[in-house]
């Protein structure tokens, strides 16, 4: 039986506000901007501008290619790389889909917000709060020329720690084989990323200007296996890239670096995996608390290092011991 229409509402398809038509901003290129946010004070909205926005875009989609390239780059050399892994191809495999749920995963699913939101990060107001009997004041605040949309950035964050938890976890599945515990964190995590409860939820926050500002908007169950196989992914990132780090130290571009000892090399093959945490920690912490437009852009530039790095820990791995 169909539903009864919501008191006062219009019929279907006959509502002023069906505007399939209708994009923020309205401008037909993609590189012109909306005018900063309402939310915005003089000072923030400075860093909103066209120029800035467009590079804060440009740098998103670049790690698309970027990550493309190191999944190629895993495909040609699949032979190589099944040496490390008990020459099993199954498992090279999953080093892959590893890197695609991260790369094209996790991207979309901030590309999207950020799409939606023009760009900007500034202040959240989230739109399940507004009432019936809502002020205009109230309701200007969930305008999309005015705030972003807070409970869009916890549907994207659930999706985009559910990609990233995969993706860790495949990593890990790649490097250590299947293994009972190593297939509890993978395909439990997942199973808590898609059927498990949403709530309790994070109440995170960062202090900035005297205001306590929301960050990291997720569920706790989500929030655990992640850290959980990120926890893995450190340690199969330790044992994968390590041992051919050693072969290939210290680099020929820069020799000065024969004096660090060799039993530490091994540890900088954390730097791949620490690098892009970084990046999304920075952005999630500083740039969706400070809603200031260039935070956002070295926050991805962080973690656009970090995915160059896993192609370089790659071609380190199949070229043994070349310099």
């Amino acid at each position: 039986m169909p539903s009864a229409p919501l008191p006062g509402s219009a019929p279907p398809g006959d509502s002023p506000l069906a505007l399939p038509g209708l994009i923020y901003p309205p401008l037909p290129w993609a590189f012109q901007k909306a005018a900063p946010k309402a939310s915005l004070n003089p000072t923030l909205a400075r860093s909103a501008r066209p120029l800035v926005l467009n590079l804060i875009e440009l740098i998103h989609w670049a790690s698309f290619p970027l990550g493309f390239y190191v999944l190629a780059y895993i495909f040609v050399h699949a032979s190589a790389i099944a040496v490390h892994v008990g020459g099993d191809l199954l498992r090279v495999f999953w080093l892959q889909l590893g890197m695609a749920c991260q790369v094209f995963g996790g991207g979309i699913s901030g590309i999207l917000m950020h799409e939606y939101e023009g760009w900007q990060v500034t202040p959240f107001r989230n739109i399940l709060g507004l009432k019936e009997q809502a002020t205009p004041q109230e309701v200007a605040q969930i305008l999309v020329p005015n705030f972003n949309n807070a409970w869009l950035r916890a549907v994207a964050y659930q999706m985009l720690f559910s990609f990233q938890t995969a993706g860790l976890g495949f990593f890990t599945l790649g490097v250590f084989g299947p293994q009972p515990l190593i297939l509890l964190l993978v395909f439990g995590g997942i199973a808590v990323a898609l059927i498990g409860p949403s709530e309790p939820r994070t109440a995170f926050s960062r202090r900035v200007d005297g205001e306590a500002r929301p960050v990291l908007p997720l569920s706790w169950s989500l929030l655990i296996v992640f850290a959980l196989n990120a926890f893995a992914n450190l340690v199969a990132c330790y044992h994968f890239f390590g041992p051919t780090l050693v072969q290939a130290w210290p680099p020929s571009l820069l020799p000065w670096l024969a004096v660090v000892p060799i039993w530490l090399v091994p540890w900088f093959s954390l730097l791949a995996p620490l690098t892009v945490a970084a990046g999304g920690a920075y952005e999630g912490w500083i740039a969706e608390s400070t809603f200031n437009q260039w935070q956002h852009f070295i926050a991805f530039v962080i973690l656009t290092l970090g995915l160059g790095l896993y192609g370089l820990f790659y071609w380190h791995m199949v070229n043994g011991g070349v310099h």
